[in-house]
């Protein structure tokens, strides 16, 4: 694999000067330099395809087009024209003509493509917004019904061994998994190793590997459906209590304690049942988690040396609600001389922290303790749907409320519940209405996604989504699917939605021009 830099520098001589770097890791897959004349048809420089073939570019990433000679010449290139016959579902036809596109490219010019997709449209058809998923909350039950049913009639073997590897799903049900895809059958997880074409009911098949991530092999009965599981893929299927605790990963979509998260598909979103238009356009992804819930005791004007007013060698306890659920009483023992909020807030983080291991309603429960904006505030760890929390008057012992400058409990602030983030702001000079972006982790279209809460990869073909984020993290996502440039490059005769060839003739008539077609993999 080669280092690839595209560099483009352009000087106005005014001080505007603008310069453009992209570098990348790829392979050069395709390098060739062709002589075209004047010919009235343009003469093929090289084909797209997802195999590999002479005179093919194979799944191309970028693609680098320029005239070596010393005449212009004009570059054709041809594409696939899409059709839609509802704007509000998917681009699912092509039709049979042709589209080409037709540019002059000087002598010594270059034309850089970052990628193959170029598509013809009729009307005023966008082939990358299909079908918008908008903050969607992914499915409590962690999978949704992919349409496939398991199929009896051609072998009944998933229906009394459990060590069999043969999917049969009725006619025409592969066409919903890919490769690599983890897929549940009631209770059961398993990995898609191998997907049949789905052409007929002998090919509705799925070669897998059985009782994965803490399930156990079984027995199915006849047409029972095929799930699309999105548990988090760092801990078993049915794991309610890894680290972040609160709601588990049976009940709730989030991330783990460390802020990790990865699923073979996105929420169960862009699958179709003949594989038109299936996957997730490039770009269009966008990630939004909740932000902390948190109660202040509201006072003002706190700083760590401000005395509490709280008796010294004392023990006090107050009852302390994570996340929801039920309360705990929480203990801490004040100093013997120093009963500055600084060291108070130390004696209560340290009892709240052992709660997490040794508690009853808050273990695997965080909550930080600290001063904000002068007021004392207790904030919930996570980022869950539930995140809130509530203190109260404890069940037994000696309260700390109402005593120095500790508010009563009827005088604290009213907790403040986790929520989303909006999706937009208003400007607080204009006024005007300007999208949130920063809370938002985003798609590059390269298949990364950056911004809030961290870093991940997305699969536009599969759906595969890898993050490392916020701990213990719910989210909403946000995507286009079923368009005509949703998923991979496809190359089939109905669903082809890259440039189908690269054409070029010399524009004089005295001369003939050399192209250079450079295809990077």
């Amino acid at each position: 694999m080669a280092q690839y830099t595209k560099e483009i520098k352009l000087s106005t001589g005014k001080g505007l000067d603008y310069t453009k770097t992209i570098t990348g890791n790829y392979n050069v897959v395709f390098d060739k330099v062709i002589k075209v004349d004047n010919s009235n048809a343009g003469i093929d420089l090289v084909n797209y395809g997802t195999s590999v073939a002479n005179d093919t570019m194979t799944a191309p990433k970028a693609i680098l087009v320029e005239n070596t000679g010393n005449v212009g010449c004009e570059l054709l290139i041809s594409t696939a024209e899409w059709t839609t016959d509802d704007a509000t579902d998917s681009a699912d036809t092509v039709s049979d003509a042709t589209h080409y596109l037709s540019m002059l490219l000087p002598a010594s010019e270059c034309v850089y493509l970052p990628n193959n997709r170029l598509i013809g449209t009729s009307a005023a058809f966008g082939g990358g917004m299909g079908v918008e998923v908008s903050n969607a909350v992914p499915d409590s039950n962690e999978y949704v019904d992919s349409g496939a049913d398991l199929d009896h009639a051609t072998a009944n073997t998933m229906g009394s061994d459990a060590a069999h590897t043969t999917l049969n799903l009725e006619d025409g049900h592969s066409k919903y998994f890919k490769v690599g895809d983890l897929i549940r059958i009631e209770n059961e997880i398993c990995e898609v190793t191998a997907v049949g074409t789905g052409a007929d009911l002998a090919n509705s098949t799925c070669t897998i590997i059985r009782g994965l991530y803490g399930s156990t092999a079984a027995t199915h009965a006849d047409d029972v459906a095929i799930r699309l599981p999105f548990f988090n893929m760092h801990h078993d299927f049915d794991d309610t209590s890894y680290n972040g605790g609160g709601n588990g990963s049976a009940t709730v979509v989030k991330t783990n304690g460390s802020g990790l998260f990865r699923a073979m598909n996105f929420m169960g979103y862009a699958r179709t049942a003949d594989t038109v238009c299936d996957g997730l356009v490039a770009g269009s992804i966008a990630i939004k988690f909740y932000e902390h819930g948190y109660q202040e005791f509201g006072l003002s004007g706190i700083t760590p040396s401000t005395k509490s007013g709280l008796a010294t060698s004392t023990t006090y306890t107050f009852a302390l609600t994570i996340s929801g659920g039920s309360s705990d009483d929480v203990a801490f023992t004040t100093d013997s001389s120093d009963v500055t909020f600084g060291n108070v807030i130390g004696k209560i983080q340290s009892a709240i922290n052992d709660k997490f291991t040794a508690g009853t309603n808050l273990k695997n429960k965080k909550a930080t303790i600290g001063i904000v904006n002068g007021d004392i505030r207790i904030t919930d760890s996570s980022r869950l749907s539930t995140g809130a929390v509530l203190m109260a008057a404890p069940s037994s012992g000696t309260t700390p409320f109402a005593v120095g400058i500790v508010p009563a409990v009827g005088v604290l602030e009213a907790p403040v519940a986790a929520k989303l983030p909006d999706d937009t702001v208003r400007d607080s000079v204009t006024y005007a209405e300007i999208k949130n972006t920063s809370a938002f982790l985003l798609d590059d279209g390269k298949g990364n996604l950056r911004g809030a809460g961290g870093s991940g990869t997305i699969n536009y073909e599969t759906g595969e989504i890898n993050m490392n984020a916020y701990p213990n993290a719910e989210f909403v996502v946000s995507a286009n699917t079923k368009a005509a440039h949703s998923g991979g490059m496809e190359d089939a005769a109905t669903t082809i939605n890259g440039a189908v060839t690269l054409e070029a003739r010399s524009c004089n008539s005295k001369a003939d021009t050399e192209i250079r077609v450079i295809s990077l993999g």
